[in-house]
């Protein structure tokens, strides 16, 4: 299987009048023959989240289940089974944080072994991977031939993760950084949490294992620079997927000008709005 460039895919967008719409209620792309990452559609729930299945050699690994709990509506369990069929791996489904529009699909894997689908909340999170001090420490997951760091971000909220896949040089970053708004609830921690996602991309970097690109869970930008409106089902023109360590580096510096005092943040590729609430 070729592998595919994600900066130039077009994704499932909605649709103006959903009743209309011919899109599935997922898709699929293959960066490669091991790596896919799954959109859920507009027309299925406004969210439309990215997901991502990573496969090693004895596990495969979900990252987020997405924003709807019913299959018939959102296959999320029944495409993993496909995209992972003839393969003898054990299934794991981690989460990028605890909004439920990124755990509602986890009521479709509820039969899995115990120690399958890792929980919601900071110290649960911290359990689930071993990560003793938390935010401060990491952990890895090991696939089978396939390493991933777990990188504790809070700031979007307190439980949140990022994942760095080492052999794509994928850094998966959940709502804490994407083509979009980033919304922060809590300033010191996100601050802090850029920061280390910063450090980890100067420290990869050095020792040979590079990030690639970076690929949160939502697009809510165009081409442009203009936001859409939150519960819009109709995006034309996205903006890609991806952003890259030079994004990450801008915000970094921003951050570290604005100071301690939370305020909104514009760039060419995100916005950073501190809010109140859960």
């Amino acid at each position: 299987m070729e592998s595919v460039d994600l900066a130039a895919v077009r994704w499932i967008h909605g649709a103006p009048d959903c009743d209309r719409s011919i899109d599935p209620p997922l898709q699929v792309v293959a960066a490669d023959e091991d790596t896919f990452v799954i959109r859920q559609s507009k027309c299925v729930n406004f969210e439309a989240p990215f997901l991502y299945l990573l496969l090693g050699t004895e596990t495969a690994l979900l990252h987020d289940t997405g924003a709807t709990a019913d299959a018939d509506l959102f296959p999320i369990r029944r495409t993993v089974e496909d995209l992972t069929a003839g393969r003898s791996l054990r299934i794991v489904v981690t989460h990028s944080h605890g909004h439920g529009d990124h755990w509602a699909g986890d009521a479709q894997f509820t039969d899995l072994p115990p120690g399958s689908v890792a929980s919601i909340g900071a110290e649960r999170v911290a359990e689930f991977f071993g990560i003793e001090d938390w935010p401060g420490g990491e952990a890895t997951l090991d696939l089978g031939d396939r390493t991933v760091d777990v990188l504790p971000t809070p700031g979007h909220l307190g439980d949140h993760i990022a994942l760095f896949d080492r052999t794509r040089g994928f850094l998966l970053s959940g709502d804490a950084l994407l083509p979009g708004t980033l919304t922060v609830r809590d300033w010191p921690a996100y601050r802090e949490s850029t920061n280390r996602l910063a450090r980890f991309a100067r420290e990869t970097e050095a020792q040979g294992r590079p990030i690639e690109y970076i690929l949160g869970a939502h697009i809510e930008m165009s081409t442009t620079g203009e936001l859409y409106e939150l519960g819009t089902i109709y995006q034309p023109d996205e903006a890609q997927l991806p952003l890259t360590v030079d994004d990450l580096f801008a915000l970094e510096a921003m951050l570290d000008k604005a100071g301690e005092t939370p305020r909104s943040i514009r760039a060419d590729r995100f916005v950073v709005e501190p809010i109140d609430g859960a």
